[in-house]
This record gives C-alpha cells, sequence and structure tokens, in this order.
C-alpha cells in the first residue's frame, strides 16, 4: 500500500508503537555514531511530514539539534572535569615542587655546613701536626741541652 521510502512511513512508526523497535534501533544506531565520533551523522532525506511543518522523522533537524546540543553539552562537561583535574594535579605539582625546592635549599645548607666542618676540621688537623712537629723540634732541643748539662756534671 505504501512505498518502502515513503513520508507516510514515518507517520505509520510514529502512531503505531509496535512499530518502536525500527524507530529505536535506528535511534540507537544515531546515539551510537555520537558515542563513538562525537558527531551526529546528517541524513538529509525526507524529514519532514507531508503535511506540516512539524518534523515527524525520528532524526528530524529539530531532533538532530537537540541531540547536538546534548552531545556539546556532555563534551563541555567531559572538558571542564578535564581542565578541572588538570589545574588540580597543576596545583598538586606545584605544591610537589615548593616542597623540593625547600628540601633542596635545607639540602643545600646542610651540603655548605658539612663543607665548612671539613674544613675546620683539615685545618685543625694541619694546626694539631704542625704543632707536633714544634713540641718535637723542642723536645729534641730540649733533650740535646738536657743532656749537654748532664754531661758537664
Amino acid at each position: 500500500m505504501f512505498e518502502e521510502n515513503s513520508p507516510s512511513r514515518y507517520l505509520t512508526r510514529l502512531t503505531h508503537p509496535e512499530n518502536s523497535q525500527e524507530t529505536n534501533t535506528a535511534a540507537s544506531h544515531v546515539s551510537g555514531d555520537e558515542e563513538n565520533t562525537g558527531h551526529v551523522p546528517v541524513d538529509n532525506s525526507d524529514s519532514f511530514a507531508p503535511g506540516g511543518d512539524s518534523p515527524a522523522h525520528p532524526t528530524s533537524p529539530q531532533r538532530r539539534l537537540e541531540k547536538l546540543q546534548l552531545v556539546m553539552a556532555r563534551q563541555k562537561a567531559e572538558y571542564e572535569a578535564k581542565i578541572a583535574s588538570l589545574e588540580q594535579r597543576n596545583r598538586a605539582l606545584q605544591s610537589e615542587i615548593k616542597d623540593m625546592q625547600s628540601k633542596l635549599g635545607q639540602q643545600r645548607k646542610w651540603y655548605s655546613l658539612v663543607e665548612m666542618k671539613m674544613r675546620n676540621a683539615e685545618r685543625a688537623k694541619e694546626d694539631a701536626e704542625r704543632r707536633n712537629e714544634m713540641l718535637q723540634k723542642e723536645m729534641e732541643e730540649f733533650f740535646e741541652t738536657f743532656g749537654e748539662i748532664n754531661r758537664w756534671k
């Protein structure tokens, strides 16, 4: 009675719920494409009912616009969530950098303190060696002098 692609076929789908399986399959195919690519496929075939301006096809321009708006809203929410997540990660990394810079500053201070202590220890060792040499010479002189005194006796 009707042609396979006639506009009245779409009216039949909308008015007869038993044929809603085809409509659901077509809608899920369209929404499946939206989820995979983020784009709604464009179908420029018979979009309007023959007798008026109201959309009768499930992929009418109004429906496509609604789907696009939903996709855009979902993408916006995803992007905002990603941005918020990246900003949070950025704050965490900046905090970690500050902590590491603080630790690096402490390690530099510790390193310079250790270097200073090592230099002081080296100087103290050199001073002690000089004193020991002087004492050794004084002792040798003393014993030479004492030895000469003992020989006179």
